[in-house]
């Protein structure tokens, strides 16, 4: 019995060295979680899009929900792997400032694994809570709001229209403006607007010509001013300026409103609004916009690559500093960059973008103010292409390009909004 025991062990023991082992299963290295939209899509597109990407607002198309962005997963694959978006255009290295808004390696890599796995929605009870946006105004209810007393009809064709509206404040005191933020009423239309204080009042005795509210005002606000409040371009988002930075407004001045209008091959009204926000605190610099600019140029014909330069030498005037940059081109523009020469040789970038798209413009803020000491060289260099090759060319054939205040004309310009302290 002891034997057969034995031997009945010793078979038992080989039949189980020779069957498969049953191991249990062990989770690939390469492995990982997937990748959800409530849990790890949503909170980027909040931090991200979603300023621009709702509805009435500069972006094509939503992103607020599930379903808006699943249904625009391929697109938005394409523009973030390109980094075509956010549309964040300084290259890194020229310039440090606020509000970046760019992704992350690790952020495109987070979105590039949730479309190309099916984009899969995950529990919608894992969704954070969704960002509450001003129904109008972005920074808030505005202390004055400037606007026409009417609506300005643009015709369905012909040349660009410059309208500058002169509008009072009523201000009884002087105010410091600390921010402004600029709603066009008819982005159709819209090219760019244009926002000057008129302590004087010199505007309202401008001739009306029967084109309706306004007056036509090519080149400026066809009065004397010496500083601007601010504007708008498609893509700048209103921001306050820093603290104790404002613009003043004295009793009883106006303001002007410049509007750039392009038609659009159907008749179209606009109403452009500005929001005047005051600031709250002491203001210690008074903000000034210096122009940097070239209007003596031309883009020949098939040029795709052709350069044009502008500088200025800081005068002697001891403790600016430049606390913002916006540069500007049209449609041709590809590349700008401006540099600051210290009278010491020393060179220091200040904005560098080297991808220009004319519907993505920003005033873009400095994380901390630049010194222009007396001296300073300010360099500007544009490059243009104005051949066949750029599908932006408003020409076809291409023709020769000069400075101008026409869409299709170009223009080398940038501002640079300076403090004395």
């Amino acid at each position: 019995m002891e034997v057969m025991c034995t031997r009945a062990l010793l078979a038992a023991v080989l039949v189980a060295a020779a069957a498969p082992a049953q191991r249990a299963p062990v989770r690939s290295r390469s492995a990982q979680p997937q990748v959800t939209f409530s849990r790890h899509i949503a909170p980027i597109l909040q931090q991200r899009c979603q300023a621009c990407h709702r509805p009435g607002d500069v972006a094509p198309f939503p992103l607020l929900t599930y379903r808006d962005a699943a249904s625009n997963a391929r697109r938005i694959l394409t523009a973030v792997q390109t980094r075509q978006m956010p549309p964040w255009k300084p290259v890194p290295g020229h310039g440090e400032f606020l509000d970046e808004n760019r992704l992350s390696d690790r952020e495109i890599a987070i979105l590039t694994r949730w479309i190309e796995s099916g984009a899969p929605e995950g529990d919608p009870r894992e969704m954070p809570q969704p960002l509450l946006f001003p129904d109008q105004w972005t920074l808030g209810t505005p202390d004055l709001i400037i606007e026409p007393d009417s609506d300005f009809t643009i015709g369905a064709e012909g040349q660009d229209v410059y309208r500058c509206f002169s509008v009072p404040t009523r201000l009884l005191e002087s105010r410091w403006v600390a921010g402004i933020e600029v709603r066009p009423g008819n982005r159709r239309v819209a090219h760019h607007v244009l926002v000057y204080p008129d302590p004087l009042g010199l505007s309202a005795l401008k001739r009306a010509d029967g084109e309706g509210p306004g007056y036509s005002c090519f080149g400026g606000p066809g009065i004397l001013t010496d500083n601007g409040l601010g504007g708008w371009a498609p893509g700048i988002r209103p921001r306050l300026f820093p603290q104790g930075v404002g613009i003043r407004l004295t009793p009883f001045s106006r303001v002007v409103i410049q509007v750039h209008y392009h038609a659009t091959g159907a008749r179209e009204t606009d109403r452009t609004r500005v929001g005047l926000h005051f600031a709250r605190g002491p203001v210690t610099s008074e903000l000034y916009q210096i122009p940097l600019i070239n209007t003596r140029f031309e883009i020949p014909a098939g040029a795709e690559r052709h350069e044009v330069t502008a500088s200025l030498v800081m005068p002697a005037i001891p403790g600016v500093k430049a606390i913002s940059i916006t540069p500007h081109m049209h449609l041709l523009g590809r590349q700008i960059r401006v540099d600051a020469v210290y009278p010491d040789g020393a060179r220091r970038p200040m904005i560098y973008i080297d991808d220009w798209d004319f519907q993505w413009q920003a005033i873009y803020y400095y994380r901390d103010p630049v010194p222009l000491p007396p001296g300073t060289r300010l360099e500007l260099r544009a490059v243009y292409d104005n051949s066949e090759n750029n599908p932006r060319n408003p020409f076809r054939p291409p023709r020769p390009v000069r400075w101008g205040e026409q869409t299709t004309d170009e223009m080398c310009l940038t501002f640079l909004g300076v403090i004395r302290e």
